[in-house]
């Protein structure tokens, strides 16, 4: 079941609007998602079993000091809950997961007061 929920989750997760990336190596392991959400980083898995809690690949990566993503999510048969900074979401709550919606125009002032003699 776990591919088949993997494969519905990436689908509705592509829907919102969200570009997937998939990390796998031999050191760390493998993540589900990686996704860029405006000038953040954040990670995605997706469990199907009731050990919800247990993702070493996800723990790996968390624990490297230059890569802090923004938000580690798991998405699970489980309640809503955060521990040890990682977001612990009910699979019905994929469809929240959206892009970060940036500003329509940057407005901006140019100081140049330091031009003036």
């Amino acid at each position: 079941m776990g591919s088949i929920l993997e494969n519905a989750m990436a689908q509705q997760l592509r829907s919102n609007g969200l570009n997937l990336h998939f990390f796998d190596s031999k050191k760390y392991g493998e993540l589900n998602f990686v996704v860029q959400n405006g000038l953040h980083i954040e990670l995605i898995e997706v469990k199907s079993g009731r050990d919800y809690k247990k993702h070493p690949a996800l723990d790996k990566v968390l624990s490297v000091g230059e890569w802090q993503p923004e938000q580690a999510t798991v998405l699970c048969s489980g309640n809503l809950e955060i521990e040890a900074g990682i977001r612990y979401l009910p699979w019905y709550m994929v469809i929240f997961l959206k892009p970060a919606q940036l500003p329509k125009e940057m407005k901006y002032e140019v100081d140049l007061s330091a031009l003036n003699p």
